[in-house]
């Protein structure tokens, strides 16, 4: 059984990455390998209500699969991020920081059969190795 994704961010960034990711690879909304879901946060949501929506939505996910689920958040240290950690503590959790398209896209194409912490750290090698300097005239590369 595939571990489900789910995407957390303020406002509709979550829901955005997952739209784009299915429409690039050309997968429905219910053909990628693993089951992915996007959960977008209120502005205005704080620390202890997001950590309860999030909760919610992880039992949920738990009902469905039981494989346990992999949190995406667009940042570390945000009110999506802290929450997922907070309820992290509790539920067979794992959470992954600084989501992008390219992370999405290879869920939403080629993602593997892993358990949950084999995928956390597929995931976070694919989004690592996504993030490139296009270096051009005056930029000069990092050592």
């Amino acid at each position: 059984m595939a571990v489900p994704v789910l995407i957390v961010s303020h406002g509709e960034l979550a829901q955005r990455l997952l739209d784009s990711a299915r429409a690039i690879s050309g997968q429905g909304r219910d053909n990628c390998p693993v089951p992915i879901s996007a959960l977008c946060v209120d502005w205005r949501a704080d620390a202890g209500e997001a950590a309860e929506i999030i909760e919610a939505r992880i039992r949920r996910l738990e009902e469905q699969h039981g494989a346990g689920v992999l949190i995406l958040t667009e940042m570390f240290g945000n009110t999506p991020c802290n929450s997922a950690l907070r309820v992290s503590r509790t539920a067979n959790t794992a959470v992954v920081t600084g989501v992008n398209l390219p992370m999405v896209l290879s869920l939403c194409c080629e993602a593997p059969d892993l358990d949950l912490p084999d995928l956390a750290d597929w995931i976070w090698s694919n989004g690592r190795r996504s993030i490139q300097l296009g270096a051009s005239g005056n930029v000069r590369k990092p050592k």
